[in-house]
């Protein structure tokens, strides 16, 4: 952990700032381990350079699922994904991180934390609750040679960081939907950002308007979800890995996809890529997105376009400080797209 980190640590329950009371620093000069306590008399531990605020047992256990995803399938292959659907749909490019103070709520695997740093950003912190921070995040930020990032354990539905602290960005994509409360979520993650900075996040659509998608949505993928949901790790391992095998074949792989058993998505195309490599590539890329929706994670909300909108508008009544509405709430939507939402 960098000593600067302590400049916007707060206690997550009372907001209070937060001293290092003692600690041990690495050859590198930064804090190994210690304990950080706050004028109340709560204090939070610091294990293997990365300040803790698991606030209970019950809520580390709902994201279990993700520490088996994310240590296992790991995410480092999907940088050209990551560049051609989430930036360039929300920001256009990667430059928009350059120079900025970024905080990556969710970061799971470490993996956009570290093409953040990649794509020239000042600072990264990256939040987590789930085990990652100790195995897969290790592995993909560790031997990256970059010092600028600190990894926190905690929830993102109450960081513990300051209020408007954050003068850069606040990002969370494809994560907010797995906390108890996306609203509540949402508007802890939005008081972090300074006047000037912006919240980038989205959330899994409520998509069943009309008689086919109410068909799917309500009578195949939820109670596939919630049986499949149910199972160890390695049967649903299982399951998206058959379904990853079918979906590669033809017809039959874009029904499944279209009934709501599996999802692929888009597949960016890699110039000189062999026929075999690219199906290979799109089975990884099934099994992965179709473990991620059927995973054994507690929270997945789907909200609608009204209750994303009535969110935002109790965030930033302004609409000229809120970006990507149009490209948001069309349909299509274009895929990785994020609200861009300014202080």
């Amino acid at each position: 952990m960098n000593r600067e980190l302590l400049a916007y640590l707060c206690d997550p329950i009372t907001r209070e700032p937060l001293d290092l009371a003692t600690g041990r620093l690495d050859d590198q000069g930064r804090i190994e381990d210690g304990m950080l306590k706050s004028p109340s008399g709560n204090s939070y531990p610091i294990r293997r350079g990365i300040p803790r605020f698991v606030p209970s047992k019950e809520l580390a256990d709902s994201v279990r699922s993700f520490g088996e995803e994310w240590n296992f399938f790991n995410y480092t292959d999907f940088k050209e994904n990551w560049l051609a659907h989430a930036v360039k749909s929300t920001f256009g490019t990667a430059e928009v991180f350059a120079d900025k103070f970024v905080v990556d709520a969710g970061g799971g695997s470490g993996s956009q934390t570290l093409w953040m740093l990649e794509s020239g950003a000042r600072h990264v912190v990256m939040l987590d609750l789930s085990d990652t921070v100790d195995d897969v995040v290790q592995r993909n930020l560790g031997p990256s040679g970059f010092t600028n990032y600190d990894v926190v354990q905690c929830s993102i539905d109450a960081p513990p960081l300051r209020s408007a602290s954050v003068d850069g960005m606040v990002y969370c994509h494809n994560v907010i939907q797995h906390t108890p409360s996306v609203e509540k979520t949402a508007a802890a993650l939005f008081d972090l950002v300074a006047p000037g900075g912006e919240f980038v996040f989205n959330c899994y659509p409520l998509n069943d308007q009309g008689f086919l998608r109410w068909v799917r949505y309500h009578l195949i993928y939820r109670p596939v979800r919630q049986a499949v949901s149910r199972a160890p790790f390695w049967v649903i391992l299982a399951y998206s890995r058959l379904m990853g095998f079918l979906r590669q074949i033809p017809l039959l792989g874009y029904l499944l996809e279209k009934s709501g058993f599996c999802m692929q998505g888009d597949v960016p195309v890699r110039e000189g890529e062999g026929v075999l490599q690219r199906l290979k590539r799109k089975y990884r890329t099934t099994t992965l997105i179709t473990f991620d929706l059927f995973g054994s994670h507690t929270y997945q909300h789907h909200k609608s376009d009204d209750e994303i909108r009535e969110i935002v508008r109790g965030l930033q009544p302004d609409p000229e400080k809120v970006l990507n509405e149009g490209a948001y709430f069309s349909r299509p939507k274009p895929i990785g797209c994020a609200l861009r939402v300014f202080k």
